[in-house]
């Protein structure tokens, strides 16, 4: 009698198992919350900054990619400097920003938006699809520093690897911030954050072939350009720090 009572216990908790299964599969994935901050659109930022000429709007990529191309009358801010130092924005936390980048799946600008809603500003932004969007509507964009683009030759991570056997002369420059370079980096790499090299390129000794590493090879082109122009020999890592990972992986 136990083991016929067990044995049916068995068999209505796996069919209740079963019914939970199909009734989570049928209702499909809960939605996502929404963020804690507004959502807007090219022309709707567009009207905001005509109607309201001290309206902050924040480019929130490095100072080099920011003063190279940006929406025009926007200040320049990396997230990373808001994350770190919150105060660098204004006293006022009524005060109405919005935060860019320059992808439409760029996350530094909610980065910016997450840190000041959670330091308290309640007027927070973020352009929906960033600087392409911007771009897509027709609107004109400011050039304050224009990086000459140079001819910077990338190299697979395969060829690296070898390079980096053979060569004496690199240096490896990984322009992530400084926590994605803690949580694992190429052995021997030196870490330059993106967001400051404009203001601390001078460390980096100039005798050496720097190959600039970054998250997934998108940024090193725009930053070997400016080292380039100020006198260095530059080699970018094709894919990043993603192809060195993928790399490793697949050994």
């Amino acid at each position: 009698m136990n083991f016929v009572s067990r044995k049916t216990l068995t068999r209505l908790v796996m069919r209740a198992a079963l019914m939970l299964t199909l009734a989570l599969v049928a209702c499909g994935k809960p939605a996502e919350p929404p963020p804690p901050w507004k959502v807007i659109d090219a022309p709707t930022l567009r009207a905001l900054m005509a109607s309201d000429k001290d309206l902050l709007v924040f480019n929130t990529m490095s100072e080099i990619e920011c003063l190279d191309h940006r929406i025009p009358g926007t200040k320049c801010l990396a997230c990373e400097e808001i994350e770190k130092d919150v105060t660098l924005l204004p006293a006022d936390k009524g005060r109405v920003m919005v935060f860019y980048c320059e992808s439409a799946g760029c996350y530094r600008s909610c980065r910016g938006a997450g840190a000041a809603v959670k330091a308290g500003y309640t007027q927070v932004h973020v352009l929906d699809r960033g600087m392409p969007a911007w771009k897509q509507a027709g609107y004109s964009m400011e050039t304050v520093e224009r990086i000459p683009r140079g001819s910077i030759p990338s190299i697979r991570a395969s060829a690296l690897k070898q390079m980096i056997a053979e060569r004496n002369d690199l240096l490896l420059v990984d322009l992530r911030s400084e926590q994605s370079y803690r949580e694992g980096h190429i052995e021997g790499a030196v870490n330059h954050p993106l967001y400051r090299l404009s203001r601390n390129y001078a460390a980096i000794p100039l005798d050496r072939m720097l190959v600039l590493i970054d998250d997934r090879g998108f940024r090193t082109f725009l930053a070997g350009s400016y080292l380039e122009m100020k006198g260095y020999r530059v080699m970018r890592l094709f894919g990043g720090m993603q192809a060195w990972q993928e790399m490793q992986a697949a050994k």
